[in-house]
């Protein structure tokens, strides 16, 4: 409020002088204050806040709303007529099969450990997930071994 009354106060004083100086020049008074008036009008109709700086421009984008959950995204990565897995499932089941081996002791990418994972898990569920096309039912086949391993961990710790 402070800034507007100075900026008013200046604005005064700047016409009284700019009245006063085309007076000297000869510019009748009812004309100049006229103008005057008229620059005003425009002025105060497009004016900016040039005082007021406290924020920030342009001001911060919003932050996007995560909509989706992970597991609406990794059911939207299976191509349903088909039955394909995406790349995102099967390199998550991978991941999460890795995991569970490891707390076994066992090391997928050690070629010498494939035939105790393969008795682990079952045959051919190891080497379905490094196919070009992994389907939906390997995936499965493949989850449902992990579970089975995770309920004879339970049972017998």
């Amino acid at each position: 409020m402070r800034g507007r009354v100075v900026l008013a106060g200046i604005g005064v004083i700047v016409a009284l002088g700019v009245l006063l100086l085309l007076a000297q020049f000869g510019v009748p008074f009812a004309f100049a204050l006229s103008w005057l008036i008229i620059l005003l009008t425009i002025a105060v109709a497009t004016r900016q806040g040039f005082l007021d700086e406290t924020g920030a421009w342009p001001p911060p984008e919003r932050e996007r709303e995560v909509r989706s959950s992970q597991v609406s995204r990794l059911a939207w990565s299976i191509n349903i007529r088909t039955g394909v897995a995406g790349h995102v499932v099967v390199r998550r089941v991978q991941n999460v099969l890795r995991r569970r081996l490891a707390h076994l002791g066992l090391d997928v990418d050690d070629p010498l450990q494939h035939a105790t994972i393969d008795a682990v898990l079952g045959a051919g569920l190891r080497e379905s997930l490094h196919r070009r096309e992994v389907q939906r039912a390997d995936i499965e086949r493949v989850l449902d071994a992990m579970d089975r391993l995770s309920h004879e961990r339970e049972e017998n710790p």
